[in-house]
């Protein structure tokens, strides 16, 4: 049986910190970060085969992949990687109601004691997330220029969109990457836009930020 390709560690450290910029919104991982500069050894080893082999897989996309992960971080009681992981799943589409079917689900595998000490993280994560949002210049309400269309993003990661006197047109969740956003209707279409010179620009429409 030939053997497979052999990937040298270099290569798979690239990959790995590769991974963790995906997952982080383009940023390096504080904490593998930290680990880096007092413990290199053990930092390689997390970003070469944690991240470079194994979060590398193709199986599963990320969403799932985090799923799955704050699963067992929750039912294994380690909070600190509860935590991050729940932030990447937000990163990556998960919402705060599934993240909390999660914690709901620990109670059977891990008891009650593990599902609340999640319930605790998840509280802060999202609690963290918000206090960053608020502050964030694209977070507030957009409008056309004759005002019929009125699209306010919430520090809380969702939008409501009103149209004339529908006050509800269109409602869903967004992430913001650089001068990126994606939005995910609850009706579960998708679109996308882009801020230009302080202007959004979405599905055709050009909208202004308003004070």
């Amino acid at each position: 049986m030939a053997a497979g390709p052999v990937v040298a560690q270099d290569d798979r450290i690239a990959r790995g910190e590769a991974v963790v910029r995906t997952l982080n919104g383009g940023q390096a991982q504080p904490t593998l970060e930290g680990l880096r500069r007092d413990f290199p050894f053990l930092a390689d080893a997390i970003a070469g085969y944690a991240l470079g082999e194994v979060w590398a897989r193709p199986g599963l996309d990320h969403r799932t992949r985090q799923i799955a992960a704050v699963a067992a971080f929750a039912a294994l009681g380690l909070k600190p990687f509860f935590k991050i992981h729940a932030g990447y799943a937000l990163n990556h589409g998960v919402t705060a109601d599934e993240l909390k079917e999660v914690v709901y689900l620990t109670t059977v595998p891990a008891g009650f004691p593990r599902a609340i000490e999640a319930a605790q993280a998840l509280s802060e994560v999202l609690e963290e997330r918000s206090k960053a949002m608020a502050a964030h210049p694209y977070v507030g309400m957009w409008v056309t220029a004759d005002g019929n269309i009125r699209h306010e993003l919430l520090a809380n990661g969702r939008y409501v969109e009103a149209r004339g006197t529908r006050e509800k047109a269109y409602q869903g969740r967004y992430t913001i990457k650089g001068n990126h956003i994606d939005y995910v209707d609850d009706t579960g279409f998708t679109a996308d836009g882009d801020f230009v010179d302080g202007v959004l620009h979405h599905g055709g429409m050009v909208l202004y930020r308003r004070k």
